[in-house]
């Protein structure tokens, strides 16, 4: 039905002047409903609200950390979960033929050759000359370990390659002496980790704490920053993973005293840091079955990583602070709460908020694969091949989330680059995604 009825018209029924005032009003308080709102306070009321975040973070007060989290959001304002540098995405080809199984199994020759080219690690390097972070050794690790569950033709290669890693990461923890993986304290490096660091190591310089963060040339304690957990993390998991393909005890015992430093740990205010330390404790607890591991990783989620996230709003599950809302760091998140979720025991009692948590996540940044393109694929195809590997109950527990959408989209995008000039793939995730391809009936 018409609005106007039978018989009326603009020119028989004028329009009262006062209407057209209402209707102007209404014009403009919509046109500044949908601009950005201001942070409702200072940047410094943030910085104060993050000084006393960490302080509620080194106490495990629960209840504090989530009111200053709160807090956080509310100064925030319309700027929650929107991130620091805004997305860019990326068209995937509309139809592209699935890898094969030949063609994944040839992708582990490729990440052979990868890592025997670039390999920098040596036992004995002088740490305050190498722009290389522990991470690179990791990634590395982690691309010729897939390729060995994979039964990859040059599997024993891919073995010898990941052991002299590992080595070399064990070495470096012998050299910091505190169970952690060190960061090397190279001055002026370009990279942006890099950059960090030297930061960090300025600052330790100038309060006269330099002794206290530096051995060897190796940076081993990060003080309150949270920084050292990063690549830990990495290289912890990729410890583990090579003591259960190669059963050699010494990578067990240096896989467990990465988690054992992450187990004593405070949550930090940048939550991702926190996840890495939750992946690793969560795979500690996989390979060990030792409760305490199971525990520290509950804590740190509950703690370092659930309080971050939105609740409600147009970004409901983006994580709220402009750096962890960036696609990259949500689903390093994602990934986190998902390798804890696959060892929780179904009577957990938090399991249900860690589903939730994932769910919320899951739908906030999936369905932006079908909606507007890829905006990330590293974390993002770690997290989704992870969430592919939980059982059908689990996967059923966290709900429908457009996983499985999602992953087509990455998925045509991946193979068409792998088929064009061998990217895109870091040797980790690459090794990952030629071994979910391999074992596919």
């Amino acid at each position: 039905m018409s609005y106007l009825q039978k018989g009326d018209s603009m020119h028989h029924r004028p329009f009262p002047i006062f209407c057209i005032g209402i209707v102007v009003v209404f014009c403009l308080q919509l046109l500044h409903a949908q601009q950005p709102k201001p942070v409702r306070n200072s940047q410094e009321s943030l910085k104060q609200t993050a000084q006393q975040l960490a302080q509620a973070l080194r106490s495990k007060d629960e209840v504090a950390v989530r009111k200053l989290a709160a807090e956080s959001v509310f100064m925030l304002g319309n700027l929650a979960g929107v991130p620091e540098v805004a997305d860019e995405y990326r068209q995937a080809p509309e139809q592209v033929e699935p890898l094969t199984k030949a063609e994944a199994l040839a992708g582990f020759e490729k990440i052979l050759q990868f890592v025997q080219k670039n390999k920098w690690w040596r036992i004995d390097l002088d740490p305050t000359e190498t722009e290389h972070l522990p991470r690179e050794v990791a990634t590395c690790m982690m691309g010729c370990l897939a390729g060995c569950r994979a039964n990859a033709p040059n599997e024993d290669a891919l073995l010898k390659e990941a052991v002299e890693a590992g080595d070399y990461l064990l070495w470096t923890q012998q050299q910091a002496g505190t169970g952690v993986i060190p960061f090397p304290a190279y001055r002026g490096g370009k990279n942006k980790a890099f950059q960090a660091a030297d930061r960090f190591l300025r600052l330790a310089k100038e309060s006269g704490r330099l002794d206290e963060v530096v051995k060897n040339g190796w940076a081993f304690d990060d003080l309150t920053d949270g920084g050292l957990q990063f690549d830990n993390g990495l290289c912890g998991v990729a410890l583990f993973e090579l003591y259960e393909v190669s059963n050699e005890k010494r990578f067990l015992t240096g896989a467990i005293a990465t988690a054992d430093w992450a187990a004593k740990r405070s949550c930090v205010t940048n939550w991702n840091y926190n996840s890495f330390s939750v992946s690793l404790l969560a795979t500690a607890y996989r390979v060990t079955h030792e409760s305490n591991y199971l525990q520290a990783a509950k804590e740190k989620a509950r703690l370092g990583v659930l309080p971050g996230q939105l609740q409600d709003g147009p970004y409901k599950g983006r994580w709220a602070d402009q750096h962890n809302a960036r696609p990259a760091y949500h689903y390093i998140m994602v990934r986190g709460l998902t390798a804890l979720f696959a060892v929780l025991p179904d009577d957990a009692t938090n399991r249900e908020s860690i589903a939730t948590s994932i769910r919320a996540a899951m739908q906030a940044r999936n369905k932006e694969f079908t909606s507007e393109g890829i905006m990330n694929v590293d974390s993002s195809m770690e997290a989704l091949l992870l969430f592919k590997s939980l059982s059908a109950d689990q996967r059923k527990a966290i709900g429908f989330c457009q996983t499985d959408e999602a992953f087509a989209v990455l998925e045509r995008h991946c193979v068409s680059r792998l088929r064009k000039d061998g990217g895109p793939f870091s040797p980790g995730v690459g090794g990952g995604f030629f071994e979910y391809i391999a074992e596919q009936p």
